[in-house]
């Protein structure tokens, strides 16, 4: 930050203002004018402002370091929301074809006897299988609906109209830049 601390003394050497009249003049601290101008601090914009409107000086945009911006850069939005789209279209497809929380359930019926047994499965394993000594048979199958597909589905929809929109507002930003 030298350059800027050389441009302020210059600037105050021209006017032969001392360093507490500059101070005054600008607003600041005489002991803050007295770092900003021996290269120990960085000026906040507000002082930059200040610094500007005292010397009717526009010539410490060159002196100034460039600060990063912590906005996120326009050219990331498509991409956010394309990975988005294909994340939520992904859940919902799983939500719909029952690949987290399956709701078809088989019931199968072994019969030894006057004993009946029963085994209910989210597998489905054939008219007839063998577990140990029984012998099932399936009797019957059915839908239960999950809630949490339910849920998968509903949020995966939002979600991709959150990226269609996220889209949307980007290719129309970049069109306005044009």
């Amino acid at each position: 930050m030298q350059s800027l601390g050389v441009e302020l003394k210059r600037l105050r050497a021209n006017r032969k203002w001392t360093q507490a009249f500059a101070a005054r003049e600008i607003g600041i601290q005489q002991s803050y004018l007295s770092k900003l101008e021996n290269g120990q601090f960085i000026p906040s914009p507000e002082v930059i402002e200040k610094l500007k409107v005292c010397y009717s000086e526009a010539c410490f945009d060159h002196c100034l370091p460039s600060t990063p911006s912590t906005k996120v850069p326009l050219k990331i939005l498509p991409i956010l929301s394309f990975t988005l789209f294909l994340i939520s279209l992904t859940v919902w497809l799983c939500a719909t074809y029952e690949i987290f929380y399956p709701e078809t359930y088989f019931t199968y019926q072994a019969k030894q006897g006057d004993f009946l047994a029963f085994n209910i499965s989210q597998q489905y394993q054939g008219e007839r299988f063998i577990e140990g000594d029984a012998t099932y048979q399936i009797v019957g199958e059915r839908k239960v609906s999950r809630i949490e597909n339910r849920f998968l589905i509903v949020g995966s929809v939002v979600c991709i109209l959150l990226s269609i929109i996220v889209g949307v507002f980007s290719q129309r930003h970049k069109l306005c830049k044009l």
